[in-house]
């Protein structure tokens, strides 16, 4: 019977097919191939339809493109950039979207090949399914009301090297620009990486240090402090900043993990978040009117509790003495006071204080 009393299947159906024989194909591919693909899966129906559809999958979205062939009486097609074995809905591919540009806006690097084509699959979803182009547009967007800091300027290719060492469970000799290490440039570092932190505009890498070589005479004594995002000895976990990192190289030690590792664990955290403390601290807090509504959209935990009082409200909860929480509460001062713990009350006042002196004589 002629091909063209058989009714083809849907659109979405032929399409995402052909997408994934472009894929599995793995070059060029001509019309007549892949129709004779679709009939295996669909039965007959007319070329003139396969032919569309690969007209308008180069079209907007792009997942397919046309390429040279060897017959040059056919037309040939390979993937384009669409071309994820992925089936998104519109509103995940916006959400996916959106979390691209926070990325961006955070200092994520999308190198990969991969990476650029989910991100590119996300926009076209949205471009092929929408009456509008809303990425283009910029109808989704990400942003925020704080300040963000350039990123730190990395080496992509360390990353990378990071990443395939915690993969294969490799250890690393790192050349390294240490904070506050009284003058010295670099030292090296061979260690084990445990885990990545994507945090403030900055990639941290937790690790355990098995050896570190400093120049003559300038090792950090025994004991002595040492500084922020750098080594804390010899057989201690730290952390280390991307940016500071000057060489990567995999080495053939075997660094056995420290036991019971935790990336979670308070002594990991203290080293990533800067947390003051071993535990937990009784947080009470007096709010204006103003910082109790944002507070009761935006809880500063779960397990908060805000009570009234006159024309101001008291915020009780537990939380870490971190970094975060300082700088919280120091950037909306005007509108809260720190009633406990005493030690936290203290070190807001001081901050306060210290700041006043400098614009006294303004």
């Amino acid at each position: 019977m002629a091909a063209n009393k058989y009714t083809a299947p849907d659109r979405e159906r032929r399409r995402k097919l052909l997408r994934k024989l472009l894929q599995q194909a793995g070059g060029a591919q001509s019309t007549e191939e892949l129709h004779d693909g679709m009939q295996k899966a669909f039965g007959d129906y007319s070329i003139r339809t396969t032919r569309r559809d690969l007209e308008a999958l180069a079209a907007g979205p792009q997942f397919a493109k046309s390429a040279e062939g060897p017959n040059h009486k056919r037309c040939y097609w390979t993937l384009g950039r669409g071309s994820l074995d992925l089936a998104l809905s519109p509103a995940e591919s916006m959400t996916l979207t959106a979390i691209f540009q926070h990325a961006d806006r955070f200092g994520f690097r999308i190198k990969s090949e991969e990476l650029t084509k989910l991100r590119e699959y996300a926009e076209s979803e949205v471009w092929a399914r929408s009456t509008r182009n809303l990425v283009a547009e910029g109808r989704i967007t990400s942003g925020t009301r704080f300040m963000v800091l350039t990123p730190g300027d990395y080496n992509s290719d360390h990353l990378t090297t990071i990443q395939d060492a915690m993969v294969s469970d490799e250890s690393l000799d790192v050349v390294y620009r240490p904070r506050d290490a009284s003058g010295v440039e670099t030292c090296t570092y061979r260690l084990k990486p445990l885990a990545l932190s994507y945090q403030d505009s900055n990639i941290y890498l937790s690790a355990l240090i098995a050896d570190e070589t400093w120049p003559e005479g300038q090792e950090p004594p025994a004991g002595a402090p040492r500084g922020k995002y750098s080594s804390n000895g010899r057989g201690q976990t730290c952390v280390l900043m991307l940016h500071r990192m000057v060489d990567v190289r995999s080495h053939w030690e075997k660094i056995p993990e420290p036991p019971g590792y935790d990336v979670h664990a308070i002594d990991v955290q203290k080293d990533l978040m800067t947390i003051h403390g071993d535990g937990v601290i009784d947080l009470e807090l007096r709010l204006s009117d103003n910082l109790h509504n944002r507070l009761s959209e935006n809880p500063l935990n779960a397990d908060q509790v805000v009570i009234s009082s006159g024309k101001e409200w008291i915020l009780k909860c537990q939380v870490h003495d971190s970094q975060g929480l300082r700088l919280f509460l120091l950037s909306n001062a005007a509108d809260i006071q720190v009633l406990a713990p005493a030690q936290l009350r203290e070190h807001i006042r001081s901050v306060l204080n210290e700041a006043v002196e400098k614009y006294r004589d303004f």
